[in-house]
């Protein structure tokens, strides 16, 4: 087995606040975590173009330089909506809806320089976690020798409306893992990632910023929207993550959960987490990006293992800054005024009970 590394990332999320990109009057709430400054016609396109083109740059690569790669570097892409208008417009005709998807996929393998096959997951909210898992496989396995692998969505009507309709929407600000959380705001962005091998890494010199140790994905088969609510899928989804890292769960440092902010899936992570811990002596520090940039939906995995590495690099804790009465059962989500993170995990769940978990490890001089 290859050893799999992460060399660079550009990531681009938004703010939670009234949003500008549709009329939201008609909706329990306006507040949407919307980017400030994006092409307001080609929302998506824009996301990718930024986060692609930071991801080059942070990884000290040039599209010419993936290119020569050839097909030995893949474009796994993962994304729920991509864009509403052309989503809908598929739907009136019939056509497969990853037409759709492939669209943004092959815009974003071209502007990375991928010559490779491109690969696209949309395994509904997990499906950015999901590309990034499949990524680390092909490469541990060696069948590619890097991949360039992230999920991109953008704020569109048909989420905030279908959320809306759904009754999954919060009245406020989203409020994960507290007594008083009553739904997600969504949100948009992007995040891309450099993967390659530890020895193609060290070969060019590169700065490395972790290594994926372990990853699994899974299906609860429970409910088109609910997750299972006791956390047994959820537990063994973490569990075989850590089998496959080769870790236990006492060794990590930090979780950041899926954290929604619903009833239903906060219940049912703090299930799944205090059996992961039952009689443990040492637990991690547990929070959610979303608190922060809301759900970016089939992004929000890739948007957040970027914000785990930036946590790993500079110690500094992701609060979630409204949470003051935790769930019963909920004392890992008190934040430390720093943390050291040398094993962090990434999970979503997802509609469907799609699921996926990722293993990291700062990687230190070797």
């Amino acid at each position: 087995m290859k050893r799999v590394v992460i060399t660079g990332m550009g990531a681009l999320s938004g703010e939670i606040k009234p949003t500008s990109v549709f009329d939201a009057s008609a909706l329990i709430t306006d507040k949407f975590g919307e980017i400030d400054g994006l092409d307001n016609n080609n929302r998506l396109y824009d996301i990718i173009r930024r986060t692609v083109s930071d991801m080059l740059a942070d990884a000290g690569l040039t599209s010419s330089d993936i290119s020569a790669y050839g097909n030995d570097c893949r474009m796994f892409f993962g994304t729920l909506f991509a864009r509403d208008n052309a989503y809908l417009e598929h739907s009136r005709t019939g056509a497969d809806t990853l037409a759709m998807s492939n669209e943004f996929a092959v815009y974003a393998a071209g502007l990375a320089g991928v010559c490779g096959t491109i690969d696209i997951s949309s395994a509904s909210c997990a499906a950015g976690t999901t590309a990034i898992g499949m990524a680390f496989d092909f490469i541990r396995n060696g069948l590619c020798r890097c991949a360039v692998a992230g999920g991109a969505e953008e704020l569109t009507p048909m989420g905030g409306f279908g959320f809306n309709a759904l009754k999954a929407l919060s009245g406020g600000i989203c409020n994960p893992y507290d007594v008083k959380h009553d739904g997600i705001n969504i949100g948009e962005g992007g995040a891309f990632f450099m993967l390659e091998t530890l020895e193609s890494a060290q070969a060019r010199n590169a700065r490395i910023y972790c290594e994926i140790l372990g990853f699994a994905s899974g299906n609860d088969a429970y409910h088109p929207t609910s997750p299972e609510p006791t956390g047994e899928e959820a537990f063994h989804l973490m569990q075989n993550a850590l089998d496959d890292a080769g870790i236990t769960a006492e060794r990590i440092d930090y979780i950041n959960g899926h954290g929604t902010g619903t009833v239903l899936n906060d219940s049912m992570e703090t299930n799944a987490l205090k059996r992961l811990y039952d009689g443990a002596d040492r637990k991690p520090f547990v929070s959610s990006t979303k608190a922060l940039v809301g759900h970016c939906m089939g992004a929000s995995g890739a948007v957040e293992l970027a914000s785990v590495i930036r946590s790993m690099q500079d110690g500094k804790p992701i609060v979630m800054p409204r949470l003051t009465e935790p769930l019963d059962g909920c004392e890992l989500y008190n934040a430390p005024e720093h943390i050291d993170i040398e094993y962090a995990m990434s999970n979503s769940f997802g509609f469907a009970g799609n699921s996926a978990s990722i293993v990291l490890r700062k990687l230190v001089s070797e």
